[in-house]
């Protein structure tokens, strides 16, 4: 899974010339072999689609067959398509583009005009979203997670196991007494860090293994601000807090052996606490934009809330799921390229709050049931 920085939004809401192309289709993950193909053909509809768009508006066939180039690459790799994630998001702008396997649904639906359309991919940019990260002496695991999934993510820099860090440390004499914080020998027992069934380690070991762990989440993790979650037995959920840097460890954690845990249990506890968070974090903003309304500023609607947006007022921009979810009211999802007004709208109004440094959230439910609104700066 790829999970895009809010550097990567701000490149896709950057300046630029010509036609911009947004492409999604929902995919399926590895092992679906028929399920591979029906994406690569729902693909090869959707550009089908794109280029006689583009066609039809006036560019030329040479500049179409470039500006598509990637993504007729893209269909064409059978690889590719066996490591999908739940959704695939393509931007193209001639002589640049930008592909993402999300773990997201996302409709079948294409747009051509002059900025991307982003609402599909924005709860990659909200906090409804999470990591989890399992710590273990047998199995350690990152997965990304919303409210309904939760996948594995493929870390290579992340080791699996204690004995894939320690192995490679060399062998460690348990006979041998350990130093202490002074460099000296301890004077007593060994500290020892029990793991259920598992063996015990010792604590310095054990301070090495996280040490590497945390190393590769945070550059894994590096540039974002999603939020993570700890899941594993309270004294190495103590020591891992002490190691790592990662500025949105959030707390508590699933204090519990995540070996024991099916994923579902997971990803099931983990948004129990994310949604906890949420609801404090979405009250004080909603009480933000009642105290501003109390004030006569309060900004709501698309109209509004995209002027202040380029006025550069915006703080966070609040939409509501069926805003930023990408399909316009009373349609049904079939390969087709949009024009619905509010869509520009809404990019408008995301891509001047990321230039800006506005925040983008999405809340379960806006005041009056307004399509959009924002918390606004002055």
């Amino acid at each position: 899974m790829d999970l895009m920085t809010r550097a990567e939004f701000e490149e896709l809401v950057g300046e630029g010339v010509g036609p911009r192309v947004s492409a999604f289709v929902p995919t399926h993950r590895a092992g679906h072999v028929r399920d591979g193909d029906g994406d690569r053909l729902r693909w090869k509809n959707l550009l089908v689609a794109v280029e006689n768009r583009l066609l039809e508006d006036g560019l030329g066939r040479d500049a179409v067959k470039e500006l598509l180039a990637p993504a007729w690459s893209l269909h064409g790799d059978g690889m590719a398509w066996s490591y999908m994630g739940d959704g695939l998001a393509m931007f193209l702008r001639p002589g640049w583009h930008a592909t993402y396997r999300v773990p997201l649904d996302l409709p079948e639906l294409a747009t051509v005009g002059s900025d991307f359309v982003l609402t599909p991919v924005l709860p990659l940019l909200s906090d409804r979203n999470y990591v989890v990260l399992t710590v273990s002496q047998k199995n350690v695991r990152v997965l990304r997670g919303s409210r309904d999934q939760i996948n594995e993510l493929d870390v290579p820099s992340v080791p699996r196991a204690f004995e894939d860090v320690m192995t490679r440390e060399g062998p460690q004499s348990d006979t041998v007494p350990r130093p202490n914080a002074s460099g000296r020998p301890s004077q007593g027992g060994a500290v020892y860090y029990g793991a259920s069934s598992l063996d015990n380690v010792h604590k310095e070991d054990l301070v090495e293994f996280l040490r590497e762990v945390a190393r590769g989440v945070e550059d894994h993790l590096a540039g974002r601000t999603i939020p993570l979650i700890l899941a594993g037995l309270p004294e190495w959920v103590a020591l891992y807090r002490e190691i790592s840097s990662y500025p949105h460890l959030i707390d508590p954690a699933i204090e519990r052996n995540p070996d024991d845990m099916p994923v579902d249990d997971l990803r099931r506890a983990a948004w129990e606490l994310v949604a906890e968070r949420l609801s404090r974090e979405n009250a004080t903003l909603l009480d933000r934009l009642h105290e501003q309304f109390a004030r006569g500023r309060g900004v709501v609607g698309f109209e509004e809330t995209c002027r202040a947006a380029h006025e550069g007022r915006v703080d966070t921009l609040l939409l509501p799921p069926e805003t930023s979810s990408a399909e316009p009211p009373g349609t049904r999802p079939v390969v087709r390229l949009v024009d619905y007004p509010d869509y520009a709208l809404v990019a408008s109004a995301v891509g001047a709050t990321l230039r800006t440094g506005g925040a983008i959230r999405v809340v379960d439910e806006l005041p009056g049931v307004v399509p959009a609104a924002a918390v606004v700066r002055y």
